[in-house]
């Protein structure tokens, strides 16, 4: 018995005095106990709306670019504002803008589908060729289309005494590789839009179920050895996934929109917006305050073993989505394919003329150019448009969808189950 009793005061003793640590704006003080990290109640008042107002602060969120209605119109002009915010025209990706067509760059509902397959063919036809003046490919393949058919015209009113014999064969040989190479190009940017769209589905689903989790372990079980401060973390939770959300929407637009600030000082005290908007990575570092938050609820005690592990899980998908999106924004096809494509479809545009000259009149020379220019370099031009996916997904609207899961998640909770306060201010 003295032998344990004095190797205990020699390890109380050789404790060494626990050195304060850096905190998070919003948290009083954090102590280090025996192992134990003891996390203080935040002081909500620091929070914008204060923390348990998490409906009026999403809606603040949205309100920033309006799309909530999903109608075609709030979704074509969210789009169009990113690419003016950004410096860019949005007539040359944002599809429908003006004959409000169905387009890639918004999301689908009954009436989308209903309007873009469930017409009469024939109905469907004239719809599309009465719009076609506001196609972005028309208007980005017009100027190449017209300077060959300029240049036709040209070739075919020379005389036939100065025009250069010609096979068809070449032109048919360097068209059947020609073909092969923009299918090949066009397929791979097609599989990075499906992988770009495919990550953002998987940030809704993963955000949901983050949102599920918490709300569950931390707003309605009551039997929590610390509610108060499960209750306080719940809602910084749900504010941290919609700031990595809105961020990385942010980061992968680009421009101006890269460096608001707007979103994160909607959700997070002054002082944390302002040095999360410093870094580097805004997404990574709104994830990273969002698993120092779980984890000090697990040492808490408000999140058992086999949760912890699960949200752990999730955030890491999360943080993989965002090195996922990193890498297709920063690696495109390689530009000397697409650069030799356009040198081949050049060279066979400038022979194409004298092949057809003297097998009809000038005109339809000219004519039958601008068309077929039209087809080949229109379908370029779509690989163009596909390649950057970020450009045309409809990433605001998707944003819009993880605000509303996250309210659906921590505001509108049942009636039979442990509602939260409303405000979290004493």
């Amino acid at each position: 018995m003295l032998v344990r009793a004095a190797w205990l005061l020699l390890g109380l003793v050789a404790l060494p005095t626990a050195a304060p640590l850096r905190v998070a704006p919003g948290v009083k003080t954090i102590q280090r106990v025996r192992g134990k990290v003891g996390v203080t109640l935040c002081e909500s008042s620091n929070y914008p709306g204060g923390l348990g107002n998490e409906r009026a602060q999403l809606a603040k969120v949205s309100s920033l670019w309006p799309d909530t209605t999903g109608s075609v119109s709030a979704s074509l002009s969210a789009q169009e504002k990113l690419w003016l915010t950004t410096g860019r025209d949005p007539r040359m990706k944002v599809s429908g803008l003006q004959s409000e067509e169905p387009s890639f760059t918004r999301i689908f509902t009954h009436a989308t589908w209903s309007r873009y397959t469930g017409r009469q063919p024939l109905i469907r036809w004239l719809t599309i060729s009465s719009t076609w003046r506001f196609s972005t490919i028309l208007y980005a393949v017009a100027p190449i289309a017209a300077l060959s058919s300029l240049w036709a015209f040209i070739i075919a009113r020379l005389p036939a005494v100065l025009l250069p014999r010609t096979s068809p064969v070449p032109m048919s040989l360097m068209g059947t590789a020609l073909g092969l190479l923009l299918v090949f190009r066009t397929n791979n940017s097609y599989l990075r839009l499906m992988e770009a769209r495919t990550h953002w589905s998987n940030i809704i689903s993963i955000t949901r179920d983050i949102g599920q989790l918490l709300s569950t372990a931390l707003l309605t079980d009551t039997s929590l050895p610390k509610p108060e401060k499960a209750r306080v973390a719940a809602f910084r939770c749900c504010r941290y996934l919609a700031a990595f959300t809105w961020e990385l929407r942010n980061k992968l637009t680009g421009g101006e929109v890269a460096e608001d600030l707007s979103v994160l000082r909607a959700l997070l005290p002054e002082e944390e917006a302002n040095w999360i908007g410093a870094q580097r990575s805004r997404p990574l570092q709104a994830l990273a305050s969002l698993r120092r938050e779980v984890h000090a609820q697990f040492r808490n005690g408000n999140l058992p073993t086999h949760l912890h592990r699960r949200l752990e899980e999730d955030i890491h998908e999360l943080n993989m989505i965002v090195g996922h999106c990193e890498r297709l924004f920063g690696s495109p096809l390689p530009p000397t394919m697409c650069r030799h494509i356009v040198r081949c479809l050049q060279i066979w545009l400038f022979g194409f003329p004298f092949v057809l000259a003297g097998t009809m009149a000038p005109a339809s020379v000219a004519a039958w150019v601008f068309g077929t220019s039209y087809a080949f370099v229109g379908i370029d031009e779509i690989g163009v448009q596909v390649e950057q996916s970020f450009d045309i997904i409809p990433m605001t609207r998707l944003c819009q969808i993880v605000n509303s899961n996250l309210e659906e998640c921590f505001v509108n909770l049942p009636p039979y189950v442990l509602q939260p306060k409303s405000a979290l201010n004493d």
